[in-house]
């Protein structure tokens, strides 16, 4: 079985029973919708890819991810948050394209492999650069799906199909998505604490003031 089902099973099962809901509620959704949502994205990769010539495009891998992007493109309003995600977007691209050239023919058959670990990583870093998770998915986008396209000419041309948002991909894409809004959530937490924190030393100085 693909990891890309085991783990959409997790976060259905999770979303279930609201585990994660900081999660949900830094989206904008409830976590009954963020089920349906992962339902379908289950039900999207098992319909047949659409074929173009030599292009195959995956509706739940490519399609889909690519409606949220756009949904996302409205959180580029200012130009610092437009060279934040074109910084990201170079990391992202870049790292897709050395880690192509590295063989890994030995992970193979393992569940875990080392795209995963890279994932995570560039989850963490664009949203450091990026400072909003949505950004840092319209990075992640790109720059995944970009570089698969830049390393599919550089090295095979036309000899073979090149494919829009494998189930690999998608699984990048969703570790590290998960990555950046976690952080997020944490850093929102940790500003609100602090806040909460500085509102209770005025009132102290108001107290003795008084």
């Amino acid at each position: 079985m693909d990891f890309i089902f085991i783990l959409l099973g997790v976060l259905i099962i999770l979303s279930l029973f609201d585990v994660g809901s900081f999660i949900y509620k830094k989206i904008g959704i409830n976590h009954f919708a963020m089920s349906g949502l992962l339902l379908t994205l289950v039900v999207l990769l098992i319909l047949p890819d659409i074929k173009i010539k030599n292009i195959t495009i995956s509706i739940a891998g490519f399609v889909f991810p690519l409606i949220i992007c756009i949904k996302f493109l409205f959180s580029l309003r200012s130009k610092r948050r437009i060279t934040a995600f074109i910084v990201s977007f170079l990391i992202v691209l870049i790292s897709v394209l050395l880690y192509k050239l590295i063989d890994y023919s030995a992970f193979e058959y393992a569940l875990f492999k080392p795209y995963m670990i890279l994932s995570v990583v560039l989850g963490l870093i664009t949203y450091l650069i990026c400072k909003r998770s949505s950004i840092s998915y319209i990075s992640l986008f790109f720059g995944l799906n970009v570089g698969q396209i830049m390393f599919y000419q550089i090295k095979y041309s036309s000899e073979r199909v090149l494919m829009l948002g494998s189930r690999e991909l998608l699984t990048a894409l969703i570790l590290a998505f998960l990555t950046s809004i976690i952080c997020e959530c944490i850093y929102g937490a940790y500003l609100k604490r602090k806040k909460v924190k500085y509102e209770k030393k005025i009132e102290r100085l108001k107290t003795i003031e008084k």
